[in-house]
């Protein structure tokens, strides 16, 4: 995020190493200083992340093959052409867009809805804590997962100069349902959980093992 504002300023390489540099610093000293336990909580968070990763592809593979939304060749292509680079590079963009996404859809825009549903509903409780919260949730999962498929899509990530793909149903679909997923893990399971799901569901779609290689046939 911080590196798309500076390009568009802009700013070069150096700026964006110094600007990241100095917010990573930041970041650790608020850790230390605010003795937040990061050891076995941050191990937890990364066993179960990476076991629901590797389960999340597989089980939105049958869910969306039965609707027969299933994308084949249009995900194979969106994750050919998601960006160049070495594949240390790769790999950071990868784990980086995991924790930018989870942290604007599953905790900025989440928490937005959930706001804005409990203002809205309140005026019709005696007791603002009797507010029921699953209207909420439901519309904040929903709205979440659309605009998670939607700022994959070039007509609206575009002017940020990191272009995106054309619409296509079947991978606005996949995406949609991978974003509801998420926030369904994110709300359960805490937003680190979230975090490596998703980091290790887009590295298992960067090395190919999508709907394409499991269920299609080759043409």
């Amino acid at each position: 995020f911080l590196s798309q504002w500076i390009e568009l300023a802009g700013g070069g390489a150096p700026w964006r190493w110094i600007v990241l540099t100095i917010v990573l610093g930041l970041a650790a000293a608020r850790v230390v200083l605010q003795r937040w336990p990061v050891g076995d909580g941050a191990l937890w968070s990364l066993l179960e992340g990476s076991g629901l990763g590797l389960l999340l592809a597989p089980v939105m593979m049958l869910l969306l093959g039965t609707l027969g939304w299933l994308p084949g060749e249009e995900l194979a292509a969106a994750a050919a052409t998601g960006g160049g680079g070495t594949g240390i590079e790769r790999m950071a963009l990868i784990l980086g867009g995991a924790v930018w996404e989870e942290l604007l859809f599953r905790f900025v825009l989440f928490a937005a809805v959930l706001a804005v549903v409990h203002s809205l509903l309140k005026p019709f409780f005696d007791d603002g804590d009797d507010v029921p919260r699953l209207p909420g949730e439901v519309l904040a999962i929903l709205v979440t997962s659309l605009a998670f498929a939607a700022a994959h899509l070039d007509s609206v990530v575009g002017w940020l100069g990191t272009g995106g793909e054309a619409y296509d149903f079947s991978l606005f679909a996949w995406r949609a349902f991978a974003g509801a997923a998420l926030a369904a893990i994110a709300r359960a399971r805490g937003l680190g959980v979230a975090v490596w799901t998703h980091a290790v569901f887009n590295l298992g779609v960067e090395l190919g093992s999508g709907p394409g290689v499991f269920l299609l046939e080759p043409r």
